[in-house]
Order: C-alpha cells, then sequence, then structure tokens
C-alpha cells in the first residue's frame, strides 16, 4: 500500500484512470469515444450553447452531457469536440479527453487550445513523446512563431502510436529552443500560452522550479484561469513544495468550486502533509459532486473515476479505518459522508 501510495505521490500529473474501462451506460462511437447511451439531452436544442453555460457555473459532468449531445447532433462540430475534451479532464477522465481532443483536431488541425490541452493531458498519463509532440504542433500552427520551425533543421520523427517511453532528450530540447526562442521574440510582452507550455515542457525534464516560473508568469497576465492554478500546484507537488501546493489548489478552487481534477490533487497533497483526514473529505467532496449533478439531472449513476477512489483508500488506510476502508472498496459513498459529517 506505502509503495502504491508513493507512485501516486509521486505522478501527481498522472491519474491512472479506469472510469472508460468501467462505464456501464456508454456505447461505442466513431474514432473510440464513448458516449453515454442515456443522455436526456441528446435532442437538446442549443446543447453546446447551455453546455458552455454549465461550464461556467461548473458541473462538469452535465456539462459532459451536453457536449456530447451537441456532437451526437454535428459530428463535425470541432468546438463541441474541444470542450468535451477539456471538460473530460477536468472531470478526471484523462483518456476520454485524449480522445475527444485528437478528433477536435482531425476536424481542426489549427485549433490552438485543442493542441495545448492535448499536450498536458498526454503529460498527465505518461505519454512524452506525444505530449513534445504536440507542444511542437502548437508552435507550428501559430500564426505568431510558426516561422520558428521553419527556420529549424526537422527533429527526429515520432511516433505516431501513443507510447509511454520517455521522450528523446534531443527532442524535448529541441522543442524547449522553439518557445523559449519565442518568449524572447516577446521581449517584455507575456503570451500566458506560450508560458503554459514552457511550464509543461519543463515540467517534463523535471525542471520544476523553471515550470513554476513559467505558470506564474502565465498567471501574471490570467490571474482567474483555475485550470493554471492547477497545474501550478501539480508542479508544486512535484517540486516537493506541497504547503504551497495546497495553497494553489485552494485557489483554483475558489474560482472554480466543481473542478474535481483540483479537488483530487488537493487531497493528494492533504497525503503528503499527513492531513489524512482532509486528504478524505477533499475525495469524498469530488466523488460527491460527481454523483449529485448525475442526480439531479435524473440520469443513471456513472462509473465514478477509479483513481479517486484507489486515492481515497490510500488516506483511509493510513488513517487506520478498516470499517471505512472496507466501505471504500465497496463503494459505499453515503457511508463514507456521514462517517465524515459530509452532506450527500
Amino acid at each position: 500500500m506505502q509503495a502504491e501510495w508513493e507512485e501516486m505521490a509521486r505522478r501527481n500529473w498522472i491519474s491512472e484512470n479506469q472510469e472508460a474501462q468501467n462505464q456501464v451506460t456508454v456505447s461505442a462511437s466513431e474514432k473510440g469515444y464513448y458516449f453515454h447511451t442515456e443522455n436526456p439531452f441528446k435532442d437538446w436544442p442549443g446543447a453546446f450553447e447551455e453546455g458552455l453555460k454549465r461550464l461556467k457555473e461548473g458541473d462538469l459532468p452535465v456539462t459532459i452531457l451536453f457536449m456530447e449531445a451537441a456532437i451526437l447532433q454535428d459530428p463535425g462540430d470541432a468546438e463541441a469536440w474541444q470542450f468535451l475534451g477539456i471538460t473530460q479532464a477536468e472531470n478526471e477522465n484523462e483518456q476520454a479527453a485524449i480522445v475527444a481532443l485528437q478528433r477536435c483536431l482531425e476536424l481542426q488541425s489549427n485549433n490552438l487550445k485543442a493542441l495545448m490541452a492535448l499536450a498536458v493531458s498526454y503529460t498527465n498519463t505518461g505519454h512524452q513523446q506525444d505530449a513534445c509532440e504536440a507542444l511542437k504542433n502548437w508552435i507550428r500552427q501559430n500564426p505568431k512563431y510558426k516561422y520558428l520551425v521553419k527556420n529549424k533543421k526537422s527533429s527526429p520523427g515520432l511516433t505516431r502510436r501513443m507510447s509511454k517511453s520517455p521522450v528523446d532528450s534531443s527532442v524535448l530540447e529541441g522543442v524547449k529552443e522553439l518557445y523559449l526562442e519565442a518568449a524572447h521574440q516577446n521581449g517584455d510582452v507575456i503570451d500566458p500560452d506560450l508560458q503554459t507550455g514552457l511550464g509543461v515542457l519543463f515540467h517534463l525534464s523535471g525542471e520544476f522550479n523553471r515550470a513554476i516560473d513559467a505558470f506564474n508568469a502565465a498567471l501574471t497576465v490570467r490571474p482567474e484561469d483555475y485550470s493554471l492554478w492547477n497545474r501550478l500546484g501539480a508542479t508544486l507537488a512535484n517540486g516537493d513544495r506541497s504547503e504551497e501546493a495546497v495553497e494553489a489548489y485552494t485557489r483554483a478552487l475558489e474560482i472554480q468550486p466543481g473542478f474535481i481534477r483540483s479537488r483530487y490533487n488537493l487531497g493528494i497533497s492533504c497525503i503528503n502533509l499527513g492531513a489524512y483526514r482532509e486528504a478524505v473529505s477533499n475525495f469524498l467532496t469530488a466523488l460527491s459532486l460527481q454523483r449529485k449533478s448525475r442526480n439531479q439531472q435524473q440520469v443513471p449513476h456513472p462509473a465514478i473515476s477509479g483513481n479517486i477512489w484507489a486515492a481515497l483508500r490510500i488516506a483511509l488506510s493510513l488513517m487506520d479505518q478498516p470499517e471505512l476502508f472496507q466501505a471504500a472498496n465497496l463503494g459505499d459513498l453515503d457511508v463514507l459522508l456521514r462517517a465524515f459529517n459530509l452532506d450527500p
């Protein structure tokens, strides 16, 4: 159990997601994305606009249903695929996010938001080569910076098949050089998207302090960007700065209370600090938010993120609570919520 926790803590950005395998209310569709079969919004007029509204409100599970409905109505809607992918990642379902973002880019190869989000998702799942290639494509497709790629000799080709092997150091350094040169060309003007890419690249190379500087620079331009606060928190955590990570995650959740990914990450940092009860509370809140949203819309009970349950079991084992650990093994959320005096 301790070894499992140490691995989870070390790979703070990474989700060992089991949701796609466990879903029972989904059906196969094109490009490998699994849509919910019992979606009450599948014929909803203006599903995309309603999805954006729910996303702004922080209701991630229902946002996903509306975006799926929009895509079923118009499978070629690249923007709907983009928002579906980004929301799946925020809802702690990285594999679904990757498939949706890949589909978006098949439809619209110059979608910069999708490219950056895909790079982050690849990083989260340990696909370093693919993350590097997505970040290079972001430069290549960006009208402001694409000339930099043309001025460089082509780097060794990356495999198109997703691979968890470490990225070749020369490839990583080559992409970093592109981003650093772009930042230099900007002078004193901070491009928050470019700084985000730099942060991911420094994270990939284990240069956590430089990644932290990059994310902080981006936040000077976008102080209300909750996803940036979350990335800063994850990088601080990986740099063994858990107390600062808690502050960053807390800020992300102040801006977006329904941000499941940040709630999960906050729980992990609480475990790092020995605050096991607080960790359990955050994991239970994340699980409750996912369930509550679906229940309000009378959607069948979903398969809830397996990695949140796994982290919850670890926290309970560290608290030496065998009865509650058993409840977690059984997936009995109500028993656990009552035990920690949390609203169901």
